[in-house]
């Protein structure tokens, strides 16, 4: 007997029907295990088994063999799953009519377990099979009636074989109806779950982008959601910064006036980190054991704010259009100096100044590059990054370029999955940035030494990439001004490398810091929120694995 190629009509899945064959394999070495110890300890015994116990003791020797077999063919890697539940199905009803033969059976009780065969085998075969199988169940029980019984209880003997014989017909065909209904149920579910996750990520989406401020706080007045808007309303807050009173104490105290009198009519309240006039709105919502409060902030100077940003846009293409028409006299002068560098009338003295020449031409191309980026800079595009595979990917891209220079760069990310909401191309901005600032200032050891971390907290809801370098580190008097616009420790630093990577990690609702030490090096560190949904792409695939069957 084969397994049938087309499996849609096997009531499970290959993994569901692997994960019953498994407990059928314990049930059977247990059913057997106590039949055989009845039996050799004289508990369990008829007439027949007394006149012929060594074909008694051969069935069940036999069933105790073929369950060792199934349980063995289970453990295999590469089983047919379906072929096993048939072969297992068939050696169930066949020893069990046997033992119902040979121990006098309905009186015993092994015709229960006939129709707990029969209802088994139509959940895991096809309902032709199984009522096949329950019918040959339902003859054994007949048939030992009729060749035991009916000289002595007659019609009575027969009627009570075709009783259990009916309940074996009829547990299978119910049983078979449950299972193809636990099939269908279960690919429901796999589906929902795929669309929950989907919606939840797509929400989460919206929230972010939304114009308005979005804060939602618990019962004590705990930031626990904060949109992009919200945050910059709030003056751009460290992400550390969890409570509202610390936030915006007018705001809090706006929310607990509308927590004791639940009026609509809200009045204009000016946050003081950024000094934004917005009107609050209040919305209760159930926040798991604890009830919490949903805010709107319609931001009252969104005008202004629009007028700024067309300012600032403007400013920018005006430093790009500067930065453009420096580029060509810097190109020229690079490439003069490069051909009297090339003169064999050149004197040491001379070459001297053409190296300083090219050493500012190369310093002035960093700083245009740097400003024409900040003027190019788009608003960051969130999508779901897995940490660990594109941590790993930018390093080996990053290392690729460093062959020439002697760099010990190791990581170290904590096991398992860590996805965030970020613009990709920006992280991986953000993060070259960082890495070239630190092989720039260990340039003058003698061995580059990088450390990169990326540890998660779960239930903080953040995770944290560390870059740890060996350079000559930041003074106290400095370390704050490190993300200014063209500060630099370095003479030739153009000051605009980490300003970049904070502004971009600004965009993406991330924050950047740094602690250093003189002559410890730095270490620099991204904290950023875990997304709240995975991707829902692994969830739609494996829900439409298990319905492909069906």
């Amino acid at each position: 007997m084969t397994a049938k190629s087309n499996s849609s009509t096997f009531p499970l899945s290959e993994a569901l029907t692997s994960r019953v064959i498994n407990y059928l394999n314990v049930y059977r070495m247990v059913i057997t295990v106590l039949l055989g110890a009845g039996f050799f300890g004289g508990v369990l015994g008829t007439s027949t088994a007394a006149e012929h116990p060594a074909v008694a003791g051969a069935v069940l020797t036999g069933y105790l063999l073929f369950a060792a077999f199934h349980l063995f063919s289970a453990a295999r890697p590469n089983k047919n799953v379906y072929r096993l539940a048939q072969y297992s199905m068939v050696t169930d009803i066949f020893f069990l009519s046997m033992l119902l033969l040979t121990f006098g059976g309905l009186q015993n009780g092994l015709g229960v377990l006939l129709i707990f065969a029969g209802a088994l085998s139509a959940i895991l075969l096809p309902i032709r099979l199984a009522m096949f199988l329950a019918s040959i169940a339902t003859l054994s029980m007949i048939g030992e009636a009729l060749w035991r019984e009916y000289p002595d209880r007659g019609v009575e003997a027969v009627l009570q074989a075709g009783l259990y014989g009916v309940t074996a017909m009829l547990a299978a065909l119910v049983s078979h109806q449950v299972a193809f209904w636990a099939r269908d149920f279960r690919l429901v579910a796999e589906r929902s779950k795929a669309t929950v996750s989907e919606l939840e990520q797509v929400n989460e989406l919206i929230i972010r982008r939304m114009r308005t401020g979005v804060i939602v706080v618990d019962s004590d007045c705990n930031v626990r959601l904060m949109n992009e808007s919200a945050w910059f309303l709030m003056g751009s807050p460290p992400v550390r910064q969890r409570l509202l009173s610390d936030l915006s104490p007018r705001l809090e105290q706006a929310l607990l006036r509308w927590r004791q009198t639940a009026s609509l009519n809200n009045k204009q309240v000016v946050l003081e980190p950024s000094q934004a006039q917005v009107v609050p709105s209040f919305v209760s919502l159930p926040l798991g054991d604890r009830a919490g409060t949903l805010i709107f902030l319609a931001d009252e100077n969104l005008i202004t704010r629009r007028a700024m940003q067309i300012s600032v846009t403007t400013l920018g293409k005006l430093s790009s259009s500067i930065a453009h028409e420096i580029r060509n006299p810097l190109a020229a002068a690079t490439h003069a100096a490069q051909l009297l560098e090339e003169s064999p009338t050149i004197k040491l003295s001379e070459m001297r100044l053409i190296n300083i020449i090219q050493k500012q031409c190369k310093r002035m191309n960093g700083i245009v590059e740097n400003i024409l980026q900040l003027s190019r800079r788009e608003q960051s595009k969130p999508e779901t990054v897995e940490l660990n595979e594109f941590l790993s990917e930018l390093v080996g891209e990053f290392l690729s370029t460093q062959k020439a220079k002697n760099v010990d760069f190791k990581t170290h990310f904590m096991p398992g999955e860590a996805y965030v909401l970020y613009d990709r191309s920006q992280l991986n901005q953000c993060l070259w940035k960082l890495l070239d600032n630190a092989i720039d200032h260990a340039s003058g050891t003698k061995i580059v030494r990088l450390r990169l971390n990326m540890r998660k907290d779960e239930q903080a809801g953040y995770c944290v990439i560390s870059l740890e370098d060996n350079g000559p580190g930041i003074d106290k008097a400095q370390i704050k001004h490190v993300f200014e616009p063209f500060f630099s420790t370095r003479k030739d630093g153009s000051g605009l490398g980490l300003y970049i990577a904070r502004q971009l990690c600004e965009a993406n609702q991330s924050e950047l810091t740094v602690d250093s030490e003189p002559g410890q090096g730095a270490r620099f560190h991204i904290r950023v929120a875990l997304a709240g949904a995975k991707p829902a792409q692994a969830e739609g695939e494996s829900a439409s694995k298990a319905a492909a069957p069906a």
